[in-house]
């Protein structure tokens, strides 16, 4: 094989294992978060005893990620009364039950800043 073959299946190999590479999220607490985990590339469990807090999310790739919300690690949320999102990285936060909510990361290293409330907090 050629050297120039070779060098181009290296480059096509690295370029499809690249694209198939998973999102790393980070997250980073900001206000009134205890713990921020990330369980994997689209769950997250985030732990708020006050019922108010806002915390960062960033991507290393664009992906769709789940946020289950917290009092500690017994009590769940019991009714998410909003969340707002602040940044370019992000779009389409929604709700999805008493707990939960999506958020699409759209922007690779965008940190985002997010505010949950829930309707009962403390």
């Amino acid at each position: 094989m050629k050297k120039s073959q070779l060098g181009f299946l290296v480059v096509a190999a690295t370029m499809l294992l690249a694209g198939c590479s998973e999102a790393t999220v980070t997250a980073t607490p900001v206000k009134n978060v205890d713990t921020v985990s990330v369980t994997s590339p689209d769950d997250i469990d985030v732990f708020c005893p006050t019922g108010i807090c806002t915390f960062e999310l960033s991507t290393t790739e664009p992906t769709k990620v789940t946020v289950t919300m917290h009092y500690d690690y017994s009590k769940l949320y019991t009714k998410i009364e909003g969340v707002s999102v602040v940044g370019e990285g992000a779009k389409d936060a929604k709700v999805v039950d008493e707990d939960q909510f999506t958020v699409e990361l759209t922007k690779k290293n965008t940190p985002v800043k997010i505010e949950v409330i829930d309707f009962y907090r403390n």
